[in-house]
């Protein structure tokens, strides 16, 4: 049995239990504060700094600034404050968003990247009655527990999935190979993309898993040898993805992989180098796009880093800019106020495209790209879906 089924309501039931009696008082107090507030609007940011490039908080202190400098809102400042994982574990996800929650000034939180980090942390932050805005978590379980202050601004992987495929099916490719890592991230998405390439008249030639804490590949791709097929689906994250798709080419493998939002890493190239050439994936936000919002945003950033946005960049920048947007509609910094206001927001325009929330919290829009690895960096591909 997956260890992950078991894994995740078993913290889930433990961190309600919990979170009912901790976090009960530091709820009240929160909002208290944040009705009586005048100081700093403070945001608390989880992200994964030393585990792989990327301009997530680049894309965020942009976005702050941007607003500061036009008077804040309401004349009060943004002040964000940083939490990273170094270690890229659950426990440390955890033991972070108990350590926010116990911060009464903070009134809302945006990031973390880790699939089950993320689902347990949105149980601490809505019992301890902080906003979440999810920046990485595409797992369709990440919002089926009915909380009303956890958002997400990345598409779930039941919308991921089932474009991917329909954009192999436009692509050409006509029978795939598909692994995944075991993980409820990547057999999710796996999962998704599998059931519609059968209903869309992709043959899957096989499916196979991997264990990412495995260090030699290279037996998994000799099973397939005498298989036939144009493509594979990764259904993983970077790094172990990333030693997957390098050791795949030392097997003689030459079709490109296809996959997720967790292989849009500059990580994945440091890894697998030329290997990674072709490898295609959806993506919120590219710096070609030519929509109006996204370019604006590019410019800005590129003149201030001189360097182009990645997609966590974006993901951070609109975080920002829609949270900022409904506390000032809202009036108040009080979670529970501005979340009802952001459930309930319709055609946002921002740097992702237009998009609005569902009751769920979930992101819903015509928001995915696809792009190309190319020499090291992602090619926007011109959209093909029908």
């Amino acid at each position: 049995m997956n260890r992950s089924k078991i894994l995740i309501p078993i913290l889930f039931v433990a961190f309600v239990l919990s979170a009912c009696s901790t976090y009960k008082e530091e709820a009240r107090e929160r909002e208290e504060r944040a009705q009586k507030a005048t100081g700093d609007i403070r945001i608390a940011l989880v992200w994964q700094e030393k585990l792989f490039k990327s301009y997530f908080y680049e894309g965020v202190d942009l976005a702050v600034d941007e607003i500061n400098r036009a008077g804040g809102i309401n004349g009060r400042k943004i002040r964000t404050v940083r939490y990273n994982n170094e270690t890229a574990s659950l426990e440390r996800d955890m033991d972070l968003a108990r350590k926010i929650v116990a911060d009464s000034d903070i009134v809302a939180v945006i990031g973390h990247y880790l699939e089950v980090g993320s689902i347990v942390a949105s149980v601490s932050y809505q019992y301890g009655g902080l906003l979440y805005i999810a920046s990485a978590a595409t797992s369709v379980r990440f919002s089926r527990h009915g909380f009303e202050l956890i958002f997400r601004n990345t598409p779930h992987d039941r919308v991921n999935g089932v474009d991917l495929a329909d954009f192999a099916k436009t692509r050409g490719f006509s029978n795939i190979l598909i692994l995944d890592d075991r993980t409820i991230y990547g057999k999710g998405l796996a999962d998704v993309f599998h059931e519609r390439a059968s209903k869309i008249g992709i043959n899957v030639v096989s499916r196979r898993s991997y264990n990412q804490v495995a260090k030699d590949y290279k037996p998994l791709f000799d099973q397939f040898k005498k298989l036939a097929f144009d493509a594979i689906f990764l259904g993983g994250r970077v790094p172990p993805a990333a030693e997957v798709v390098r050791q795949a080419r030392v097997m003689g493998v030459t079709v490109p992989f296809i996959g997720g939002n967790g292989l849009d890493f500059p990580l994945l190239w440091d890894i697998a180098g030329k290997a990674a050439e072709g490898t295609i994936t959806p993506t919120t936000f590219h710096h070609d796009d030519k929509q109006g919002a996204a370019q604006v945003f590019s410019k800005a950033f590129y003149a201030r880093y001189q360097a182009h946005p990645d997609t966590w960049a974006a993901q951070g920048y609109d975080a920002v800019r829609v949270l900022a947007a409904m506390i000032v509609k809202a009036g108040t910094t009080a979670p529970v106020v501005v979340a009802s206001h952001l459930r309930f927001l319709e055609n946002w325009d921002g740097v992702l495209g237009t998009y609005s929330f569902t009751r769920e919290g979930d992101v819903t829009g015509d928001i995915n790209k696809f792009q190309v690895l190319r020499n090291g960096q992602y090619e926007l591909i011109e959209r093909e879906l029908p």
